[in-house]
């Protein structure tokens, strides 16, 4: 086996990426992405990759998320602690990815486009996000062991259902993972983004309750619930409100036949904001104007406002930041930091500390 090392921080970067194999990558790739791994059902993916990553000699261990949030497959976490330890180094790393993908509703048959990865089945997701980020790092993993590269121990996390609320790094028991350092892999734009913010985020649940009656022989007597929240909504104007904050309406049911003055009515809705004080007033106002235009209508109103996960800024003089600009810029590509309006696996890490 070659053995690279690292002399006072100087990489022969284009030895190393000469390692890739391609063909093992691409091979990987379209492996993962042929198994259907929609959110809490992401067993079959989990079982194939403790069996990849066993191959060099990394056991991956499964938390019990799964029983906690109803899903058939947990958490995995895995340790590669290096022999060949980099001179100086100053922590453990950990990378993560999400296991889980959007709904899937066919069949996944990735082929090769034009120079372009898709699903030749258009009816279904192709499913990259974020497995694209599980091959890169099964391949990087592969070729530090075969080569004996030297580096710092790598932890690796593989989350579930990041997809429907960040479950699966909500439930993440950090007890057992050393690094204060990681980078999560998920996220759009080019490679070179890094995203060293993200928004604060609530969710929305709004009932509101009117009173049925028959709508041909006495509306009159009814109190129309639909027509309450739309009155509310028309007053909110949903969409961007400045550069930093964003919210939406986006479920509303209401009613039971054409007949009936509707009773019931539940609108969910989300708000963010990279500036907390910025979404602690636009919810405040969302409540309010809900609260006043239903009781107007003699109607009532229960809101249950959630904290779906806390935002996020991170100096770009911070180590990891500057870990990850270098990282870059070792391999030819322009960093380009920017915040983000979603919210990933990391806004629970970094509430976490």
């Amino acid at each position: 086996m070659k053995k690279f090392t690292n002399n006072n921080n100087k990489i022969d970067n284009k030895k190393f990426y000469n390692l890739i194999n391609d063909e093992r990558l691409l091979k990987n790739f379209f492996e993962i992405l042929e198994i259907k791994s929609p959110s809490k059902f992401e067993r079959d993916l989990a079982d194939y990759l403790k069996k990849k990553f066993i191959n060099i000699d990394i056991l991956l261990k499964e938390d019990n998320t799964g029983l906690k949030i109803g899903g058939n497959c947990g958490n995995l976490i895995g340790t590669f602690l290096n022999l060949n330890k980099l001179i100086n180094s100053i922590d453990s790393i950990f990378l993560l990815a999400h296991l889980d993908t959007v709904a899937v509703n066919d069949q996944i048959k990735p082929v090769i486009i034009n120079g372009k990865i898709k699903n030749a089945n258009k009816n279904c997701i192709l499913g990259a996000d974020d497995k694209i980020a599980i091959a890169g790092i099964l391949e990087a993993l592969t070729i530090i062991k075969e080569n004996s590269i030297s580096t710092r121990d790598v932890y690796l996390i593989f989350t579930v259902a990041e997809e429907i609320g960040v479950l699966g790094a909500k439930h993440l028991n950090l007890k057992d993972i050393k690094p204060k350092y990681g980078f999560v892999f998920d996220g759009e734009g080019n490679i070179g983004t890094i995203f060293n913010q993200a928004p604060y985020h609530n969710t929305f649940e709004i009932h509101i309750k009117g009173k049925s009656a028959h709508a041909g022989t006495e509306p009159e007597k009814g109190i129309n619930s639909i027509k309450a929240a739309a009155d509310a909504i028309s007053k909110l104007n949903p969409g961007r409100v400045d550069v930093d904050t964003t919210y939406n309406i986006g479920v509303i049911k209401g009613g039971v036949a054409t007949n009936i003055v509707p009773e019931q009515t539940i609108i969910q809705a989300e708000a963010r904001s990279l500036d907390e004080k910025k979404l602690l007033n636009l919810t405040k106002d969302i409540e309010e104007t809900f609260k006043k235009t239903i009781e107007n209508y003699g109607a009532k109103i229960k809101i249950k406002t959630t904290r779906e996960y806390n935002g996020f800024y991170i100096d770009k003089k911070s180590i990891i930041m500057k870990m990850a600009v270098k990282a870059l810029k070792n391999m030819g590509k322009t960093p380009k930091i920017i915040s983000t309006g979603g919210g990933s696996d990391i806004n629970i890490l970094n509430s976490k500390g």
